[in-house]
């Protein structure tokens, strides 16, 4: 995994890392009928389909920039201003960029798919001399490969789906559009969309191929390496599907089996809490992707933590762009309950002196992308770097306690849910009394879970899709700012219909304008 940057030069073996549009390739790939011939080759191929999902895995900030919890400074110079107002178009570089980057590194996994299917039936006519012959070892890997492969397929359509389509809904899986399905690497094929129901039956296919080859390698379990995926990484993804399919026993037995896992334990202490969002390390870490001080890391902290100054170690004088709400920190304060202390707040915030237009300011920043003193290019200078997550336990202790609850079972929506709180509120001092949980029941108790979900989760991409599945507005209605005059009065106090069309994103203009098979099916015209 250490040359995942060198295994990704391969993708231009297969036309680089684009979307549907033929305008979008580059004129000088090699064909693919020339890049692939051997173990070796699939071998490296393997690290560019772990570059190609972490590359569409970046998106945590722009993900959430739509949501409650955050005010725009003055300085935020717009930046992720459209999805912040939710004045994005058709046209908006987000927009364009999620939708070219997904299906084409989903086109890159077909040709990987194709290429492994022709291998190994060349492999069969090859004699046991010739040194391109597979090992039954080989053979093995392969399979786990092609399994990693169909993960991260199912993975990437998922994703589509949660910016470019409805929210599944049973009833109407058989004519909501769906994403454009295409199992095959052919560049110049143009494609419609497909249903919501043929698009979860390929999410399910997917998945089905992944977990019997992942589980089968690895015989159930997980590798050691957090940037591998294991049979726990498919049970995340299989959760999530359940749920959004309203397979609520069936989320709830997989999201509990993740939650009880043993090696995930929740983490109970600050320190330890804190640590695994500075250090990318910690028990509650089912599946991160790899990265190093060359490569692979992300910038998540910049909006938050901008530093024009050249502060090494960004102490003082910040200029952030976005700021968590007052409203959002208060939150976790416990109702106002001295006696216990949640171990969240002093991870995901920090307070730092700012500069913000012409004002010096005090204010809490959000700290949950500190930056990983690893990726740290020059030494003491902080590049806000951190590893992509993409699972992690205490995801699915909530997940639990909603999937149990939409099943009518507020027994175990409950034991969920105290789980998550019991891990995260204690005590204050030796003298006070230990956290105590009150049972909750009926709309009270989904709306904690939900609450919960939100303090948990805070910025790491799931609040837009978590709204659209419960059917929830976007309302940022009485979410006191920190301090208004240092943030822009745009989308500070948003209110946006749970029926609003802006919950679906548009087509890009640049599909549909290449893609006339679409024309009809563009969500917004």
């Amino acid at each position: 995994m250490k040359n995942i940057i060198k295994g990704a030069l391969l993708l231009l073996l297969a036309g680089g890392v684009a979307a549907c549009n033929l305008n979008k390739y580059p004129s000088n790939a090699i064909p693919a009928d020339e890049g692939f011939t051997t173990f070796k080759d699939a071998k490296e191929f393997r690290n560019s389909i772990y570059y190609m999902g972490r590359s569409s895995m970046t998106d945590i900030i722009s993900a959430n920039m739509q949501c409650e919890g955050i005010n725009a400074t003055l300085d935020y110079g717009n930046s992720y201003g459209e999805q912040y107002a939710w004045t994005f178009t058709d046209t908006d570089s987000t927009v364009d960029n999620i939708w070219t980057n997904d299906n084409g590194n989903i086109s890159q996994i077909n040709y990987f798919l194709e290429q492994c299917e022709t291998l190994i039936a060349n492999d069969a006519n090859l004699s046991e001399s010739d040194p391109d012959k597979m090992s039954a070892q080989d053979l093995k890997d392969l399979n786990l490969y092609i399994g990693e492969a169909h993960f991260f397929r199912a993975l990437l359509r998922r994703h589509l789906v949660m910016y470019y389509c409805k929210d599944y809904e049973p009833t109407t899986a058989d004519t909501d559009w769906g994403i454009i399905l295409n199992d095959t690497y052919n560049i110049a094929q143009r494609l419609p969309r497909a249903t919501m129901a043929k698009t979860y039956e390929a999410i399910n296919t997917d998945l089905d191929l992944a977990r019997t080859a992942i589980e089968g390698y690895y015989g159930g379990g997980d590798p050691a390496e957090k940037y591998y995926l294991g049979s726990t990484a498919v049970k995340c993804l299989t959760a999530y599907v359940q749920l959004d399919m309203h397979q609520y026993p069936e989320a709830a037995a997989t999201a509990a089996s993740i939650a009880d896992a043993s090696k995930y334990a929740l983490i109970t202490d600050a320190t330890s809490f804190a640590s695994m969002w500075k250090n990318n390390e910690g028990s509650e870490l089912i599946f991160q992707f790899f990265a190093s001080l060359d490569e692979g890391s992300v910038q998540y902290g910049s909006p938050f933590l901008y530093d024009p100054f050249g502060d090494p170690d960004h102490s003082t004088s910040l200029k952030p762009q976005y700021v968590p709400a007052q409203y959002m920190i208060d939150q976790y304060s416990n109702n106002g309950n001295d006696a216990w202390v949640d171990i969240r707040p002093s991870a995901y915030f920090t307070t730092r002196t700012c500069r913000i237009g012409t004002a010096s300011v005090n204010l809490k920043l959000l700290n949950k992308y500190p930056g990983n003193p690893n990726y740290n290019a020059t030494a003491g200078l902080n590049s806000l770097a951190n590893n992509v997550p993409l699972y992690r336990s205490a995801d699915f202790v909530l997940l639990a306690a909603e999937a149990y609850y939409r099943d009518g079972d507020e027994v175990n929506a409950n034991k969920y849910l105290q789980k998550l709180r019991e891990a995260r509120i204690h005590a204050n001092s030796s003298s006070a009394p230990e956290y105590t949980y009150t049972p909750y029941s009926g709309e009270e108790l989904f709306s904690e879970i939900k609450m919960e979900r939100l303090k948990e989760m805070f910025m790491e991409s799931n609040r837009m899709a978590d709204l659209k599945r419960w059917g929830d507005p976007m309302s940022r209605l009485g979410w006191t700012p920190q301090d208004e005059s240092v943030c822009v009065t745009i989308g500070m106090y948003l209110n946006i219909n749970a029926n609003d069309y802006r919950f679906v994103w548009p087509i890009p203009q640049s599909e549909y304008t290449n893609n006339s098979a679409i024309k009809d099916q563009l969500n917004w015209k």
